[in-house]
């Protein structure tokens, strides 16, 4: 999107919806890997454990950024949390359907990615008390490691995952156009490219070598539950804060600000995110993605394309919002203006008779002394007159 010199400049561009497109297509991909090919490849591991880093935490800082506005609480609901209870739903069905275990614990939303409506939901009803904090987003990472060391940080309502990726909301919803402008304009931005493409290959490296598990990423749980003494997994947190906030830098910086062929996809991020993955589970469940011919890394980057394009296409996102429009009409009412009946003259009356008379009493005594003022002025105007006349008879 091309600004002109006098022209308001407002978050959504093309540069955002770019941005958006790369991290959907990553999220689509990393989840597609995750079912079979990351137990054959090791290669593909460490590309499993590089996008893993970033990927949500990068989706979490956009999302910050396209929340400046005042938030409505029943826009939300309509937005996020009804979405959230039909995503956990379809993705339980889809395991049922297949004769897989799975409890249905909606307040628990493991085992399917809406936790990130959830965290959405709750992100976007706090941030404006919360961005007015001084200090916000280093003292929430500091919240994020502490609470890596407490088991009541669970995925009970997300609130692990809420807390761990609050910094990223919070950096998101106070980085401004501004500071765009700056990082694209700073001659020695490619010099982000190696620094974020040798974290990318160090953090994943360690790991792997050390067989720590991915788990650490995601958010979940403490870092004993997720197989890590406390001191080397605020360790790993700290990691992906850098790494993500790195490739966060490094993607206002360098990604292109035009239309692309792909960018209108960045504005229908939501019913691909909504649908990919009961789609998945079907597909892994049919044995399609066990195939041997498609447990091919390159023909998984075409399945993942493939569903990117159907998912984000205008079609699919008309169903999802027509979907949307229709269940928040029949569960909501319309806002109507309230009639007033008076009610408050039989509750307040009272109070207000109290009300009444003390102004009242402040009127008459304010009227009292402009009296007593005006009196006194006139005195004195006498008092002149009398002294003047007696000088002239003088």
């Amino acid at each position: 999107m091309r600004q002109g010199a006098n022209t308001k400049k407002i978050p959504y561009s093309n540069l955002v919806d770019n941005i958006k497109v790369l991290l959907i297509f990553l999220v689509v991909f990393n989840h597609i890997i995750a079912f079979q090919l990351v137990k054959e490849d090791l290669v593909i591991r460490y590309v499993w454990y590089a996008i893993t880093i970033f990927h949500m935490p990068a989706f979490i800082f956009v999302s910050g950024y396209l929340s400046k506005k005042p938030q409505n609480v029943l826009k939300n609901l309509k937005n996020l949390l009804i979405p959230y209870i039909l995503g956990y739903t379809l993705t339980w069905y889809a395991n049922i359907w297949l004769g897989n275990s799975m409890d249905f614990e909606l307040l628990r939303p493991s085992g399917t990615v809406m936790w990130y409506l959830l965290a959405l939901f709750v992100y976007r009803l706090t941030i404006e008390a919360m961005g007015k904090v001084r200090f916000i987003v280093p003292i929430s990472i500091l919240i994020a490691l502490w609470a890596g060391t407490r088991p009541e940080f669970t995925t009970y309502l997300s609130s692990s995952r809420i807390v761990v990726f609050f910094p990223f909301f919070a950096a998101g919803y106070l980085w401004r156009s501004e500071y765009t402008d700056a990082v694209r304009k700073f001659k020695g931005k490619w010099v982000l490219i190696p620094i974020s493409g040798f974290l990318l290959y160090a953090v994943p490296n360690y790991m792997i070598t050390h067989e720590m598990p991915i788990d650490i990423f995601r958010g979940n749980h403490s870092y004993l539950v997720s197989g890590l003494p406390d001191t080397e997994g605020m360790i790993i947190r700290l990691l992906m804060y850098l790494v993500s906030f790195t490739l966060i830098l490094t993607f206002f910086a360098l990604m292109p600000d035009i239309r692309l062929p792909l960018t209108f996809i960045g504005r229908n991020t939501m019913g691909i995110y909504f649908f990919h993955y009961p789609i998945m589970i079907l597909m892994n469940g049919l044995l399609i993605l066990k195939i041997p011919a498609l447990m091919n890394v390159w023909s998984l980057l075409g399945i993942s394309l493939i569903m990117l394009l159907l998912l984000g296409s205008p079609p699919v996102d008309w169903i999802y919002t027509g979907c949307l429009n229709l269940l928040t009409f029949v569960l909501f009412k319309k806002e109507k203006k309230v009639k007033d009946e008076g009610l408050e003259d039989e509750y307040d009356s009272e109070e207000r008779k109290y009300e009444i008379l003390r102004k009242r009493r402040q009127a008459i005594e304010e009227l009292a002394a402009t009296l007593e003022t005006e009196e006194k002025e006139d005195d004195r105007a006498k008092v002149d007159f009398n002294l003047k006349d007696e000088g002239r008879q003088s």
